[in-house]
């Protein structure tokens, strides 16, 4: 018995809508109802804001010393400077963290320095960007720009 091109051609067409099927129904979830034991899973915890704190690594430690009533705190650029009472203190070094005991003068002569002073009662700055922090009063000389001197 001799089929017709026609017919031949649809059954072609159905064989391959027939496979096509039966491939995609493997790759469907299927139609099973949920077991109604299982249990939800754990949610993630929601991760709180950052902070708008910024956090740098510490700063390496320096010595200078006060000689005869005199520090220089000088080439000690990007470091942290601890130096108790001392009667004249001149800062030419920038970019430098800075706490004082008791000074009767202080010059500051760097950049962008932070200095913390116990007590001071002259501060002459002629270098830029640099804060000074004391609960003193003292007279301020200030030819710099930039600097603040905070009581």
């Amino acid at each position: 018995m001799r089929t017709s091109t026609k017919t031949r051609r649809t059954l072609i067409a159905v064989a391959t809508a027939a496979s096509l099927a039966a491939l995609l129904a493997g790759c469907s979830t299927g139609g099973s109802t949920p077991d109604k034991t299982a249990k939800a899973s754990p949610t993630a915890e929601r991760t709180p804001n950052p902070t708008s704190d910024i956090v740098a690594p510490p700063l390496e430690q320096a010595e200078v010393p006060c000689t005869d009533g005199t520090a220089t705190i000088a080439d000690v650029n990007n470091k942290e400077v601890t130096l108790g009472d001392c009667a004249t203190v001149v800062v030419e070094s920038s970019n430098t963290v800075i706490h004082l005991g008791a000074v009767e003068s202080l010059t500051v002569k760097g950049a962008i320095n932070g200095i913390d002073v116990k007590s001071v009662d002259k501060v002459v700055i002629s270098g830029d960007g640099n804060r000074v922090s004391t609960p003193s009063k003292p007279k301020v000389d200030d030819s710099g720009k930039s600097n603040t001197v905070q009581r």
